[in-house]
C-alpha cells in the first residue's frame, strides 16, 4: 500500500479503537488514513467482550460479519473471591445480545479490513516515529506524521487531526510526556494459550471440550489467595484453545519466582497451583511459545486531547482487565473521539469546545473503571470520585446494576458502594448468583 502525502485524519493503530474510528470518520466522507505497526492478524490478548461492544459494531456497521466469524458466545462470568463463589449473567439485567470470547487476532483483523472496505486507507508495518503539531500550535488543527515503511523508508502524512489509538505503545502519549503510570496498580500480567482445558458452565459445572456445542462457557475469574491480594487469574475458552492469565502484584513476582526458573515454567507451575483452575487444567497442555507478559500496564493520560489530537483506547488509559471493560472502553473512546473530529473538522469554531467535551467524557469513563477495578482506590479530595459520581448518572440503568452487582463479587471495590450511595438497586437472587460448590 502506498503512503498518502495527506489526509483529513491519521489514526495511529489498527486496532478495535483505531479501527473504529477510522470507519466512522470514512463514513462521514472524511479522507482518513490509518497506520498499523504490524500485520494482521497480529497477537493481542483480551479475549473476553462485554456485550455493550455490539452497538459499537452496529456503529461502525461489522456487526454482520462479526456474526458470520461464529465467535463463541459465553453464559456469563463466575467468579470466585474470598473463598466465596459467585456468577452472574447478562440476560438477567435485560441484555438481549451476548457477551463474547473471541480470539483478538481474528476479531481486531475483521475490523481492520472492514475499515479498509469502508474507504479508510489502510498501511500495515507502518511506524509513526513522530508527530509535528508545529502547524496547530497557531491554527488549532493541523500535524505532519513521520512515518517508516515496511521497508524502511521515511515517509510523512499532512493531516488536519491525529488520533493515537496505538494501545499500549501509546505513540503520542509518550511523545508529548503525557503517559505515567498507575501507581496504585503496579502489577505484572502473564498469559498462555492451552489445548484441553474444561471449562465452567454459569451454575459452576465443569465441561469438557466437546461439549461448547451444546453448553455454553463462561469467564472464570479466581483470586489467588482468599483476600486477592495477591492478584487474580482468568480462564477465558476460545474456539480451539484456552486463555489463561495470571495478574500479580510486582513485588510478589520478584520473591515467587524460583531461582533460575523460566517465566514459561513459572507461569505454568503457578496456574497448576490455583485452586479450581488446576482443575481445569488436569488434561491441558500448555502451548510452547504461547507465554507472554506486560508490566506496569496500568497507565493515566494527564490530558487525552489538544489542539490538532486526540487519545482513544489503551492510549490514552488502561486500569485491570478484571471485569472485561477494556475493548468496550476503547470503543466508547473512539467513537467519541470520531464525534469530536468530525465536529471539529466541519465546524473548526467548535475545536476548543468539541475537545473539552471529549476529555469530560473520555476521562469520567476512566474514573468509572478505576473505581470498580482497583483495589481501596479514591481520588485525591473525592475528586475522583465525584467525577465517577457524575458519569454514572449519564448510564442507563441495567448497565449500572450490572456494575453494582459485579462489585460485589471481589474485594477490590470498596469505594463503589460509596460512588452509588443511596441509589444502590435491589438486585434480585438470580442477578446475585451464590453458587455453593463447583463441580469439576
Amino acid at each position: 500500500m502506498t503512503i498518502p502525502q495527506s489526509a483529513d485524519v491519521v489514526v495511529i493503530g489498527g486496532g478495535p479503537a483505531g479501527s473504529l474510528a477510522s470507519t466512522v470518520l470514512a463514513l462521514k466522507g472524511h479522507d482518513v488514513v490509518m497506520l498499523e505497526k504490524q500485520r494482521h492478524p497480529r497477537p493481542q490478548v483480551g479475549e473476553s467482550l462485554i456485550p455493550d461492544f455490539w452497538k459499537y459494531a452496529d456503529l461502525m456497521e461489522v456487526t454482520d460479519k462479526l456474526l458470520a466469524e461464529g465467535f463463541l458466545s459465553k453464559a456469563g462470568a463466575v467468579i470466585g473471591w474470598e473463598g466465596q463463589v459467585r456468577a452472574h449473567s447478562f440476560g438477567d439485567f435485560g441484555y438481549t445480545k451476548p457477551a463474547m470470547h473471541v480470539e483478538r487476532e481474528r476479531f481486531d483483523q475483521i475490523l481492520f479490513e472492514h475499515a479498509a472496505e469502508k474507504g479508510v486507507t489502510t498501511v500495515e508495518e507502518a511506524t509513526v516515529t513522530g508527530v509535528d503539531f508545529t502547524a496547530a500550535e497557531e491554527s488549532g488543527e493541523g500535524a505532519v506524521v513521520a512515518v517508516k515503511a515496511e521497508d524502511g523508508t521515511p515517509h510523512s502524512i499532512s493531516c488536519r487531526y491525529v488520533l493515537d489509538a496505538s494501545g499500549q505503545a501509546a505513540v503520542l502519549g509518550r511523545q508529548l510526556g503525557l503517559r505515567h503510570i498507575d501507581d496504585a496498580f503496579r502489577y505484572l500480567s502473564i498469559w498462555g494459550y492451552w489445548t484441553g482445558s474444561r471449562f465452567l458452565d454459569l451454575d459452576g459445572t465443569a465441561h469438557s471440550r466437546d461439549e461448547l456445542g451444546s453448553t455454553r462457557p463462561v469467564t472464570f475469574v479466581t483470586s489467588l489467595n482468599e483476600a486477592g491480594d495477591a492478584g487474580w487469574s482468568w480462564h477465558i475458552t476460545l474456539r480451539e484453545e484456552t486463555s489463561i492469565g495470571l495478574v500479580l502484584p510486582i513485588d510478589l513476582v520478584r520473591t515467587a519466582r524460583e531461582p533460575n526458573e523460566s517465566w514459561e515454567s513459572y507461569y505454568e507451575r503457578r496456574c497448576r497451583e490455583v485452586p479450581i483452575l488446576q482443575d481445569l487444567l488436569a488434561d491441558a497442555t500448555l502451548r510452547p511459545g504461547s507465554v507472554s507478559s506486560i508490566r506496569d500496564y496500568s497507565h493515566q493520560s494527564s490530558a487525552v486531547a489538544g489542539p490538532g489530537w486526540f487519545l482513544a483506547g489503551d492510549a490514552a488509559g488502561f486500569v485491570d482487565p478484571i471485569f472485561s471493560v477494556g475493548v468496550v472502553l476503547a470503543m466508547y473512546g473512539a467513537a467519541t473521539a470520531a464525534w469530536a473530529i468530525d465536529r471539529a473538522l466541519t465546524k473548526p469554531e467548535q475545536a476548543e469546545r468539541v475537545r473539552d467535551m471529549f476529555t469530560r467524557q473520555l476521562n469520567g469513563r476512566i474514573e468509572v473503571a478505576r473505581s470498580l477495578a482497583l483495589p481501596r482506590y479514591s481520588g485525591a479530595g473525592g475528586e475522583v470520585t465525584d467525577l465517577a459520581k457524575k458519569t454514572l448518572e449519564l448510564e442507563r440503568s441495567a448497565v449500572k446494576d450490572i456494575m453494582y452487582a459485579v462489585s460485589e463479587f471481589t474485594t477490590r471495590s470498596d469505594n463503589w458502594v460509596e460512588i452509588v450511595g443511596t441509589e444502590a438497586p435491589d438486585l434480585t437472587d438470580e442477578q446475585r448468583r451464590i453458587i455453593d460448590d463447583i463441580v469439576v
